[in-house]
């Protein structure tokens, strides 16, 4: 009897798989690159995320006001609309991969590649949001059909863009967040405990 205590203890769980087993696939290998190790700190990923959140709206924002520059002034040549999107457009691509690595990919990556813990952060995150953009939502849809009835169509294809980029990013921006509080509280424990032995 007692043998065969010590034999169900020593056997693993077959549900129980190391992250290796769980990242396989080229995408989830870049993720856990060693070299996104440097987004994973609560510094890296709040300002990753607030670095991508004025780049989102300056990709916004910038293109429309030189399109509609073209509009009302001929010398204003088309293509510096089409420039300005390209040329902001990539640095916001590269930020925005960065943000993911910081997060190591939770919202890219398919379940059976996530561990329990990234899979309840993600569906948390999707949670809050959708909370949040509810009555973004309704707010929203107040404003187009006003501008839209006053004629108004620049500041209505700015909100509706704007509105797009926050639906698409915001549950990452809140992981990022959170895994940065948590970062923190965990090296805030750390230093606690390394305290007295310090002393």
């Amino acid at each position: 009897m007692r043998g065969n205590v010590v034999l169900s203890h020593s056997v693993p769980s077959p549900s129980a798989r190391s992250r290796a087993q769980l990242r396989q696939g080229p995408l989830a290998s870049a993720f856990d690159d060693p070299l996104m190790e440097r987004y994973r700190t609560s510094r890296a990923r709040r300002r990753l995320s607030l670095l991508q959140a004025t780049l989102s709206v300056i990709l916004v924002t910038v293109p429309l006001l030189l399109f509609h520059w073209h509009q009302t002034d001929a010398t204003m040549p088309l293509w510096g609309f089409a420039v300005a999107a390209v040329v902001l457009f990539i640095p916001w691509m590269f930020v925005t991969g960065m943000c993911n690595g910081s997060i190591s990919g939770i919202f890219d990556l398919k379940d059976s590649q996530l561990d329990e813990i990234e899979r309840r952060d993600r569906d948390a995150a999707y949670r809050t949001a959708y909370r949040v953009l509810i009555p973004v939502t309704m707010v929203l849809l107040g404003n187009v059909i006003g501008l839209a009835s006053a004629e108004r169509g620049y500041w209505v294809f700015w909100l509706c863009a704007l509105f797009l980029f926050v639906f698409l990013g915001l549950p990452q921006h809140i992981v990022a967040w959170r895994l940065a509080a948590r970062g923190d509280a965990e090296a805030d424990a750390g230093s606690l405990e390394a305290g007295p032995h310090g002393a």
